[in-house]
C-alpha cells in the first residue's frame, strides 16, 4: 500500500509537469518526464511558443539546437524561472540554465540544465499512518553539437540525461533515469529587396531514447517525443526599429496515449535597440493541459545583457492562467 501510494504521488507530479506547454492530456499520462516539454524559454514564451526557426537565443538547446549557429553573438548564456500552473499549484517551479558557444563559423557546442520541482505531498501508509512530506522532481542534462553543412544549412545532435526523484530518500524507490537525443535543421536567407530580412525554416525531433524507469516500475514508461516544424522571418526595417513573426507547428507522438498536436505564432518588435514589445498565441489540442491561450512579453537589452518576461492570458478556467516566466541572458 506505501508503495502504491508513492507511485501514485509520483505520477501526479511528472503529469502536472507538462502544462506549461499545453501538450499534457487532462488524463493522467501514459509517458513520463513530461516536464520535458517544456521550452524554459521566456522569449518564446512571450510568443505563443514559437522557437524552431528563431536564431539569438541562449535557450536555443531547449528548442533547436542547430539555430545557435546562426547567432549574431559568438557566445551566450542564459538563466530562467518559471512558476508551474501558479493557480493550480504553489510549489511547482521550473529553473533552467541554457548557453552556446560558437567555436568557429562552422561548429558550435550548446548546453543546457533543466530542473523542475513538484508539489510538496503528503504521504500515508495502508493503516493511513503519515509518512511525511516528499517533492517529485525531474533533472535533464543536455549536451548539443552544431555542424553547419552548406552555406545557410545547419544541423544538430543533442544528448540527454534525465533523471527523476524524490528530494529525499524514501524506502523501497530509486531514482528513474533515461538517455534521449534530439536532431535538429535550420535553413535560412535574406530577402534584400525586402529591407533585407532574413527568413528561416526549422526543423526539430526531441527525446528518442531508453524508457524512464520510474521508481520501481517494472514496465518503464515512454519519454514525450514529439516534432516541431518552425519558419521565422525577421524584418529590419531601420537601424533602430525590426519586426519578427514567428510560427511553430507541433506535434507529439510518442507514447501514442498521449499524441497532441500543437501550433504557436508570435511577433517580436524591437524599437530604439533596447526595448522589445512581444505577443502570441498557442494552440493546444483539447484534450491538452492548458488547451489554447494567448501570451505576451516584454524585454530590455542593455549592452551584453537582455532580460526577458512573459505572461500567459489564459481563461479562468485554464490551470495556465496567470503562469509568468522571467529570464536574463548575456551574449558575447
Amino acid at each position: 500500500m506505501i508503495k502504491k501510494s508513492l507511485l501514485a504521488t509520483l505520477f501526479a507530479t511528472l503529469c502536472c509537469s507538462v502544462a506549461t506547454t499545453a501538450f499534457a492530456q487532462e488524463e493522467p499520462l501514459q509517458g513520463v518526464g513530461p516536464s520535458l516539454l517544456n521550452s524554459a524559454n521566456p522569449r518564446a514564451a512571450g510568443m505563443g511558443m514559437a522557437t524552431t526557426a528563431v536564431s539569438d537565443n541562449a535557450f536555443g538547446i531547449f528548442g533547436n539546437a542547430a539555430v545557435n549557429l546562426s547567432s549574431e553573438k559568438r557566445m551566450g548564456f542564459g538563466y530562467s524561472y518559471n512558476p508551474v500552473m501558479p493557480e493550480f499549484s504553489k510549489g511547482q517551479t521550473t529553473h533552467a540554465v541554457g548557453g552556446y558557444f560558437n567555436i568557429d563559423k562552422n561548429n558550435g557546442l550548446s548546453i543546457g540544465f533543466r530542473y523542475y520541482t513538484g508539489d510538496e505531498m503528503a504521504l500515508a501508509g495502508g493503516d493511513n499512518t503519515a509518512l511525511g512530506n516528499v517533492r517529485a522532481g525531474d533533472m535533464a542534462i543536455s549536451l548539443a553539437y552544431t555542424r553547419r553543412i552548406v552555406d545557410n544549412f545547419s544541423m544538430s545532435l543533442t544528448a540527454r540525461y534525465i533523471n527523476t526523484n524524490y528530494n529525499k530518500p524514501v524506502e523501497g524507490f530509486k531514482a528513474g533515469n533515461a538517455v534521449a537525443f534530439d536532431l535538429g535543421f535550420y535553413y535560412y536567407n535574406k530577402i534584400e529587396s525586402f529591407f533585407g530580412s532574413k527568413w528561416a525554416v526549422g526543423l526539430n525531433v526531441s527525446n528518442f531514447g531508453t524508457k524512464l524507469d520510474v521508481a520501481t516500475i517494472s514496465n518503464p514508461g515512454t519519454m514525450p517525443a514529439y516534432a516541431n516544424l518552425g519558419g521565422s522571418i525577421d524584418m529590419p526595417f531601420s537601424e533602430n526599429h525590426k519586426l519578427l513573426a514567428a510560427l511553430d507547428l507541433g506535434y507529439t507522438f510518442m507514447p501514442s496515449t498521449d499524441a497532441a498536436f500543437a501550433a504557436g505564432f508570435g511577433l517580436e518588435y524591437n524599437f530604439l535597440k533596447y526595448g522589445i514589445i512581444r505577443a502570441g498565441y498557442h494552440y493546444g489540442d483539447e484534450k491538452a493541459i492548458g488547451g489554447s491561450y494567448a501570451t505576451f512579453g516584454l524585454g530590455v537589452k542593455a549592452g551584453p545583457v537582455r532580460v526577458d518576461a512573459s505572461y500567459w492570458l489564459a481563461g479562468s478556467d485554464s490551470p495556465v492562467k496567470n503562469t509568468w516566466a522571467v529570464g536574463v541572458s548575456v551574449f558575447f
